[in-house]
């Protein structure tokens, strides 16, 4: 009875110390970013993986990120290998996977697995171990995973599709959290994603229900304008959803509520940027480049216009906040943002077709006490729900 109580406990522990031998295959697709052979390899909060790149065919990252300056969109270099593979090294430097709602079940099984064949069989039988537990159901085959590039770059992905860049772990997970919300409700109709302002701030809906936010610390890490970023947040979570992407002026529409007038106005259209960046403009506000802003002499503040670059048929929609040009025949004077949409940032003064907006939503808020404050104009303000 000693002998087989000695026998017992050698064999439990063997079993654990197998664990550090088990490979674990992801079978969808995991980020990572090309890596020096010097830092092939990264730690995960909870495994060891080798992140080393491998070419792949069906990459569906973003990598036209709307308005980018040349060169500068963070994810041209990112390819997704097949597979992650345990090892025994890692290096801090590199790319870390932090979490993921794939199948939690599956490392649980592998230990049991482990535990299984590490006992002899007389054992096995006499405690009877589970075959493997159950899965927990899921209502998506997609998997949302966190990645770690720096201490200020965090990646959201839904399976082989970048979703957005966070500057930081909080602001990742509260993403991840949201959208496996999202997965779990079984979106039917993933078309109705779009970007809205909500309490005055670019925002995500799913519907009429609020799903994420682009707060003040996720564009001041960045040069680019926080609506461009909801957009292009909306965009990537529809490609990963299979439902057709926006273009920047329709999304630009659902964002500030807008509907076409039959106002239009025409000429030439040039760009103002780093000189008066930071400074007052005409409206008391602080110029920004990166913001879809415009100058105008007469057009009231706040005006909305969709200008179109006559050459290159491409167009964005700018507020009016500022007075100008001055240098006669222009019209028009863009922030450098808007110019980089248009294409008309290398040409400098272009010519131009504008239709002026006109709003046709009321603001929306996640706060319904300021609807008690304002019941003489209910129906400027809507309240809308979380998802």
């Amino acid at each position: 009875m000693l002998f087989l109580g000695i026998f017992f406990v050698t064999s439990w522990i063997s079993s654990f110390l197998s664990l550090n031998q088990i490979t674990v295959n992801v079978p969808r697709q995991i980020p990572t970013a090309k890596l020096s052979s010097s830092s092939e390899k990264a730690t995960s909060k909870f495994l060891n993986v080798d992140l080393r790149t491998k070419k792949s065919t069906d990459v569906k990252t973003s990598n036209s990120q709307f308005c980018s300056a040349t060169g500068s969109n963070h994810e041209s270099s990112t390819v997704i290998p097949k597979a992650l593979n345990a090892v025994k090294t890692s290096v801090s430097s590199a790319p870390q996977l932090l979490n993921s709602n794939d199948n939690d079940s599956d490392f649980a099984n592998k230990i049991l697995r482990s535990l299984r064949f590490g006992l002899p069989p007389t054992l096995r039988n006499l405690f009877r171990l589970p075959i493997s537990f159950e899965s927990p159901k899921r209502p998506s085959n997609l998997s949302v995973v966190t990645v770690r590039r720096d201490e200020t770059n965090y990646e959201v992905w839904i399976d082989n599709h970048l979703i957005a860049n966070l500057p930081n772990q909080l602001q990742a997970s509260v993403m991840q959290q949201r959208l496996n919300k999202l997965l779990q409700s079984k979106v039917s109709d993933p078309s109705q994603l779009r970007p809205a302002t909500v309490d005055g701030a670019p925002a995500i809906m799913a519907g009429n229900r609020f799903l994420l936010g682009v707060n003040k610390e996720i564009s001041s890490n960045t040069t680019r304008s926080a609506d461009l970023i909801a957009i292009d947040w909306v965009n990537n979570l529809r490609s990963a959803l299979k439902a057709p992407k926006l273009s920047l002026t329709e999304g630009q529409q659902d964002m500030y509520g807008l509907v076409y007038s039959n106002q239009k106005l025409s000429g030439l259209a040039s760009w103002y940027g780093g000189y008066f960046h930071g400074r007052t403009t005409a409206n008391g506000e602080t110029y920004n480049q990166n913001d879809l802003t415009v100058a105008h002499k007469t057009l009231p503040f706040n005006t909305h216009l969709k200008v179109t670059y006559k050459t290159t048929g491409k167009s964005v929609i700018v507020r009016v906040n500022d007075r100008g040009p001055y240098i006669p025949p222009r019209s028009l004077d863009l922030s450098l943002a808007a110019a980089r949409c248009i294409g008309s940032e290398t040409a400098g003064v272009v010519s131009y077709e504008a239709v002026i907006m006109q709003p046709n939503q009321p603001k929306m808020t996640l706060n319904a006490a300021l609807t008690l404050k304002d019941k003489k104009k209910p129906q400027q303000l809507a309240v809308v729900s979380e998802f």
